[in-house]
């Protein structure tokens, strides 16, 4: 290699280049048998190595396979780096050298042979048509390569937030929360500095959200994604099992995630998993023959949720089976109910008689906060420890009570009253209206339900249907008018 160096060769990384040639070598070697120790074998293997948009190549598989076969062999251990550095134009500078070799002692029939080998290796990747390759036939750039377009994003990003002008941009939206809200907020920022500066290995910080339903968990994700220049996914892990031929497996979130990317692995391996419903794979479910489901599946998150390659199927017609995917930098936030969870909580700090225990006992005001809650508590649930050590921070979301709903339902930029304030304006140039009765009869319902703010929408809904269906054909009307008995549901509402 220095040699070709010296007489005007080209490599833009001789490192990398240096360390793919010894995997390779090394390869052949180990694993195949003699008989296949030879520059064909050699250059077939380089040939499957290419990369088409991101999809696994052939050649890697090969040495992940090795890898498993032989887990204690170093320079198998060590590929998976030299797999994501290496790309398209090392592997062409690679052909171009091996050409090199097979023409510096001048040309017989054995190199001419080993040529017709490597032109047909190279197919695959010069797909138009096989030609001639010489050692300096292309032009290749000098200096590093172009910045994404997404990373000049999050550095913009960086530029302009800091968690607290995240925190800032969510109490728009949703009102309560504060503590979750400055946590995700940091979780955030954290997240773009960890992909703007990999070089200083900065602490992953995955997040685990303990609330009720209807609290704001999914609505605080839901804004983050509006706001953050990276793809972020909600994923309802309800049903996802650890046996992918059963059912829906974890690998569908990546999935999700790399179609929100728009297919572009680079991107997506800098996104955001958001794990909802999480707490159901908690709870223990046997195997009729014995064995715990959902202990396996929590194992098989543990190397997704700290960062490991993970074999994601494909379900398209791009022709690729599947895409390996590096969780180290997408950051996965996960969220539930978990019901019952307070309860151990609340018997730990009874017990202990710690601070407050002996009151929370007599009046029964025990409220659980991320202050509280410990791992120990989420392993005492069902959580396996690793797991539970993986999700870092957690944090808990209080309560929707009475006087919340109301809040909510009237005063967050964009809410639902006011997004049906703005469907009659912006279609019928109607004014809509609700009484003060209106508004405390809206909120009793929601609080019946039992399923907090989630419920605001279909209560209003029920009690416009009508309008909303009779008022654009109508002339003339200029306001709708929603009463208490309207909001009961007792009456029409009201049209001037």
């Amino acid at each position: 290699m220095e040699e070709y160096q010296d007489r005007g060769g080209y490599f833009t990384t001789p490192a990398l280049v240096y360390d793919y040639l010894r995997i390779l070598i090394h390869y052949i070697t180990v694993v195949r048998p003699f008989a296949e120790h030879n520059l064909d074998s050699i250059l077939k293997l380089m040939g499957a190595s290419y990369k088409e948009k991101g999809f696994r190549t052939p050649f890697w598989a090969i040495i992940r396979d090795a890898g498993n076969t032989y887990p204690d062999d170093e320079l198998f251990y060590k590929a998976r780096n030299v797999e994501r550095e290496i790309t398209n134009e090392d592997m062409d500078e690679i052909f171009t050298f091996m050409e090199y070799e097979l023409l510096k002692d001048g040309v017989d029939s054995a190199a001419e042979s080993a040529l017709g080998t490597l032109a047909v290796c190279r197919v695959k990747y010069q797909q138009s048509k096989v030609r001639n390759i010489h050692m300096n036939s292309r032009s290749r750039p000098e200096g590093k390569k172009e910045t994404p377009l997404f990373l000049k994003d999050c550095e913009k990003f960086v530029n302009e937030y800091t968690p607290e002008r995240i925190k800032d941009y969510l109490d728009r939206f949703i009102l309560g929360q504060d503590e979750s809200k400055e946590i995700l907020s940091t979780a955030v920022y954290n997240h773009m500095l960890r992909i703007l500066h990999p070089q200083e290995k900065l602490l992953k910080t995955n997040v685990l959200m303990v609330g009720p339903s209807g609290c704001g968990k999914t609505e605080i994700i839901r804004r983050l994604s509006e706001l953050l220049p990276v793809p972020v996914v909600i994923t309802d892990f309800s049903g996802i099992v650890a046996t992918p031929w059963k059912g829906r497996n974890k690998e569908e979130s990546l999935l999700n995630l790399y179609i929100r990317s728009g297919k572009d692995p680079e991107l997506t391996e800098c996104g955001i998993v958001f794990c909802d419903e999480f707490d159901k794979i908690i709870p223990s479910k046997l195997y009729s023959r014995g064995g715990d489901i959902n202990q396996e599946l929590q194992g098989q998150l543990l190397g997704m949720f700290e960062g490991t390659d993970i074999d994601v199927p494909l379900q398209d017609k791009s022709g690729a089976e599947s895409i390996i995917l590096d969780t180290t930098n997408i950051l996965f936030i996960c969220a539930g109910a978990f019901e019952g969870l307070e309860k151990i909580v609340k018997k730990d700090y009874v017990k202990s008689g710690i601070g407050f225990g002996s009151e929370v006992d007599k009046d029964d005001s025990f409220e659980m906060t991320g202050m509280h809650l410990k791992t120990e508590h989420l392993m005492e649930y069902g959580m396996k420890p690793e797991l539970a050590g993986r999700l870092s921070t957690v944090t808990v979301l209080k309560k929707l009570d009475r006087e919340m709903m109301k809040r909510v339902l009237t005063e967050p930029e964009d809410s639902i009253l006011s997004r049906y304030e703005r469907e009659m304006l912006i279609d019928d140039g109607v004014r809509l209206t609700l009484t003060g009765g209106a508004l405390d009869v809206i909120t009793d319902r929601v609080m019946e339900m039992s399923i907090g703010a989630r419920g605001l929408n279909s209560v209003v809904r029920q009690i416009l249907s009508d309008a909303l269906f009779e008022v654009p054909t109508m002339n003339g009307v200029k306001e709708v008018l929603i009463t208490e008995g309207a909001a009961r549901l007792e009456e029409k509402a009201t049209y001037l």
